[in-house]
């Protein structure tokens, strides 16, 4: 992953530099600043790890640039590169400025760097002082999945809240653990609504008002019946350990969630595992555990782009029909068996709706994947 720069100059797009921009563009990605403004304004929209400032610009006076990197960038590497002679070569106002104790930098070899005897001196001095800083370590570290979360699923925080996780779980930063495992939630509703784009996840898995059922798209891309959405895909997405690491998440964090309808008779008591357990290391387990559904999604979008082949694989349960008996005296209705204890309420050949499923026992090996517990 390379660093990250912000770069402030005045002759930022002139013919002059452009040697020189693209001399740092092989270390760096840089993102060019003509005025005081334009830095101002990407400093806050951009991701940036170092910032190259030209004190002496047109519109704004060098305490004033000076100044704003200590406030958008509090915290944030800074290095001051100038072509004046006036103030690189000789004692002046803005070297005075720089010595005051607030302005003291550690990782500089020079207080102002000169453009041209300098650049390869900068070019390293940035590439020390970025990768010596814990957090872009952790970057680069997880760049892989970190990138999926931030290009591939439409809600930019996805990739703050995972990378906030992450820093924790590397002791660069502290977090409330307890709130997080809601975001490890979201950011796989996430996931799923970019399955759904890509034709993975069916339509069915969510109701008018665009709010999904996480259960039925777990149970959809492992390839099994639905519980409430009446579909299936005929093939299997998730690999079998992957359904079973996404149906642990969402049944840990379920009790962490307001964005869908819970019962909370399926999940875990997370307000009594952190009355007995004060450690963050469950919610380490899933952030990991969501890194490699993350990677995993990424490379299988990669390989099945064929949206319409992908929505053919889906689709809807039979739910309705006559009671039939196959060859082992097993009662079903379409897609689900009628438990031997419903019959009484009903006899072959009668037709029937069944209104509330459960998932049938994998042990039985049977042919139906639900079984009715109500019907009319």
């Amino acid at each position: 992953m390379k660093p990250r720069v912000i770069w402030l100059d005045d002759d930022i797009h002139a013919v002059k530099l452009r040697p020189t921009v693209a001399k740092f563009r092989n270390s760096f990605d840089i993102i060019e600043c003509e005025n005081i403004d334009e830095f101002r304004d990407k400093s806050q929209r951009f991701e940036w790890d170092a910032a190259i400032l030209d004190v002496l610009n047109a519109d704004e006076s060098p305490e004033d640039v000076i100044a704003s990197i200590t406030i958008v960038g509090k915290d944030k590497l800074w290095f001051v590169f100038s072509g004046q002679d006036s103030i690189t070569q000789q004692d002046n106002f803005v070297k005075k400025l720089l010595s005051k104790k607030e302005y003291i930098r550690s990782y500089v070899s020079h207080p102002i760097y000169e453009k041209s005897t300098h650049n390869d001196q900068l070019i390293e001095d940035i590439n020390n002082a970025v990768k010596n800083q814990r957090m872009w370590q952790v970057e680069n570290q997880y760049e892989e999945v970190l990138k999926i979360a931030d290009t591939l699923l439409d809600d930019k925080d996805c990739k703050k809240h995972l990378l906030d996780i992450l820093s924790a779980t590397s002791g660069v930063t502290t977090i409330d653990s307890h709130l997080y495992y809601n975001k490890i939630r979201v950011i796989l509703e996430w996931m799923f609504r970019a399955a759904r784009k890509q034709g993975l996840l069916h339509d069915k898995c969510f109701d008018a008002r665009d709010h999904i059922n996480l259960t039925d798209a777990s149970l959809y891309m492992a390839g099994k019946a639905t519980l409430h959405s009446g579909v299936i895909c005929k093939q299997a997405h998730f690999p079998v350990m992957l359904a079973d690491n996404v149906k642990f998440i969402l049944e840990v964090t379920g009790g962490a969630s307001h964005t869908t309808e819970v019962d909370e008779r399926d999940v875990p008591n997370l307000t009594a595992y952190w009355a007995s357990i004060k450690t963050p290391y469950l919610l380490y387990s899933l952030a990991f555990m969501l890194c490699d559904v993350l990677i995993w999604f990424n490379d299988y979008v990669a390989a099945h782009p064929d949206v319409i082949a992908n929505k053919a694989l889906g689709r809807f349960l039979i739910l309705k029909g006559p009671v039939c008996q196959d060859a082992k005296n097993n009662y079903y209705v379409g897609d689900c068996l009628i438990p031997w204890g419903k019959m009484k309420y009903c006899k072959p050949g009668d037709f029937i709706e069944v209104t509330d499923v459960e998932e049938t026992d994998p042990k039985f090996n049977l042919p139906y994947p639900l079984t009715a517990k109500r019907f009319k």
